[in-house]
């Protein structure tokens, strides 16, 4: 007999903007890696009425649920509220579980959990620490929630000496933004998939800035990834070509990407973001955990990098739901 698998899924808002919209993309993706796998498919839209949902998923009571539910409203603060539904229930879903999704959502936290576990960052400031910034060094302004860089880009970097702009952000709420170094360096995204042997990580991904001008801050802001109408995206690109001199760093940040998956509890699918200072130590920036899974996305360019059929990865994703 046939194993249903139910694909959870964020409702849209009335006009949602492409990174929110992205999420039906990956419902057609994963819809045709499950039915080549034999699978039925059944489909829900979550939203913040909960009781329905957890009602909705009793009622079809699927083998497993294939959790593709980035956010709640588009609200970084309910990004873990669709895994809080299916802790409660009960019921194998990919990905990671509850905790971690809960810790790596807030970066304040996230930061926290790293550097408990010994991975380094750059530093991180709350709001209310802006005294301590150092007038010589470039930081950047983050949401405290939001992912998907949203709110994130270049006009949130600035030196420590900018008396006005730390003024201006000190008005802003203590409870969504804090303050980070901000790293002059090369930007890698590195995935992780589940495999039978331990967390596989896949090919190196590091983001190229072309033609940048020397003032510009070479990141991956929301125009990089969303906008393709903007100079950032059209002057950024994904190379999986590392130098011959990488080896060493290369390592290091495998090393890194497993023991974050390892001492973090991280389930299924994975990809954290790095920055590598000019002296070629890595700091892990993000960690996104259930990442997208559009053709456009990093971390299936890294799978198809690796030669891994999508039905292969949405494979190897419910098999970690249910063992």
């Amino acid at each position: 007999m046939k194993k249903t698998v139910l694909i959870l899924y964020n409702k849209l808002s009335k006009k949602p903007k492409d990174d929110e919209a992205d999420v039906i993309e990956q419902v057609n993706l994963v819809t045709d890696a499950l039915q080549h796998l034999k699978y039925n498919v059944l489909y829900l839209e979550i939203d913040l009425n909960l009781k329905t949902a957890i009602k909705k998923i009793e009622s079809l009571n699927p083998d497993i649920i294939f959790n593709l539910a980035e956010t709640i409203g588009n609200k970084g603060e309910f990004t873990f509220l669709a895994n809080s539904v299916l802790n409660f229930v009960r019921i194998p879903y990919t990905g990671s579980p509850l905790i971690p999704m809960f810790q790596c959502s807030n970066k304040l936290l996230a930061k926290k959990e790293l550097n408990a576990i010994g991975v380094a960052t750059p530093k991180g400031y709350t709001l209310d620490e802006c005294h301590q910034l150092l007038p010589d060094t470039k930081y950047i302004v983050k949401p405290v929630w939001e992912e998907g860089s949203l709110e994130l880009d270049e006009d949130c970097v600035f030196m420590g000496s900018d008396v006005e702009f730390i003024r201006k952000i000190g008005r802003k709420s203590r409870q969504h933004y804090f303050v980070e170094e901000f790293i002059e360096g090369r930007e890698f995204n590195i995935s992780i998939l589940y495999g039978a042997d331990g967390p596989e990580v896949l090919p190196l991904a590091e983001m190229t800035f072309h033609d940048y001008p020397d003032d510009k801050p070479k990141m991956m802001g929301y125009k990089s990834k969303w906008d393709d109408k903007s100079f950032e995206y059209s002057h950024t690109r994904r190379t999986f070509r590392l130098g011959k001199h990488d080896g060493p760093l290369k390592e290091q940040m495998i090393a890194i990407c497993k023991k974050c998956w390892n001492e973090m509890g991280l389930k299924g699918y994975v990809r954290i973001d790095f920055r590598v200072t000019r002296t070629s130590i890595p700091l892990v920036i993000d960690i996104n955990l259930n990442p997208c899974l559009s053709e456009s996305g990093g971390f299936m360019a890294a799978s198809k990098k690796k030669g891994l059929a999508f039905k292969e990865v949405i494979g190897r994703v419910l098999e970690d739901a249910t063992r």
